[in-house]
């Protein structure tokens, strides 16, 4: 018989007053006017490793941060972001799509709202299915397609263009938000419809 190994944890949470949530509104709204002072119309940041092994590839992310009193607040999230990144990428366990999840966390976009968590998730699930990574990926998905166009989507690289299925299409889209001219529908239909294949597919 195997003995039983336990641990437990403990948390300390600090509870803030009215009045120091007040001041943080406050402090908030003084940042967002030094800004706007400063010329400013609105704030972007990148998200990226503040340190990386040499020739090491990322993924990078804007964030567009409005001049509101929750501008101050995002600021000091990007730092966190950028430290996350970086102790993922020490760990190597650094995934493409993090810069752009941790993006819209900070702007505020809502994550799930626009299903980006479990696209990825389930992206994730397809890779290990099919045992592919990265550009590979495309292939079994080209399979499965079997060359419906309405589960393709046209995706240009270094000038050329090609129809790349459309999840593939999404997640390259998706990772490279920073520095990629392809484009997603505002209205999410895409990314729905990824959703859906790739719950059909990991099934």
């Amino acid at each position: 018989m195997m003995d039983r190994v336990s641990e437990s944890s403990t948390l300390s949470i600090a509870v803030r007053s009215r009045q120091e949530w007040a001041e943080v509104v406050a402090d908030g709204e003084r940042k967002a006017k030094e800004l706007r002072e400063a010329g400013h119309a609105f704030k972007v940041e990148i998200l990226a490793p503040n340190e990386l092994y040499e020739q090491t590839p990322v993924s990078l992310a804007a964030v567009k941060l409005n001049l509101d009193w929750k501008v101050a607040t995002r600021l000091e999230m990007v730092d966190g972001a950028r430290n996350f990144i970086t102790k993922a990428l020490m760990l190597g366990a650094l995934d493409p799509g993090l810069p752009s999840i941790l993006s819209a966390i900070i702007e505020d976009r809502g994550l799930y709202e626009h299903g980006i968590g479990e696209f990825f998730l389930l992206y994730g699930r397809f890779e290990q299915t099919h045992q592919t990574m990265g550009k590979q990926t495309r292939l079994p998905m080209l399979e499965l397609v079997n060359g419906c166009r309405e589960h393709m989507k046209p995706y240009t690289e270094r000038g050329v263009e090609r129809l790349d299925p459309l999840p593939y299409a999404v997640r390259n889209i998706l990772a490279h938000s920073g520095t990629n001219p392809n484009t997603m529908d505002p209205e999410g239909t895409e990314l729905r419809k990824s959703i859906e294949l790739l719950r059909t597919w990991v099934q």
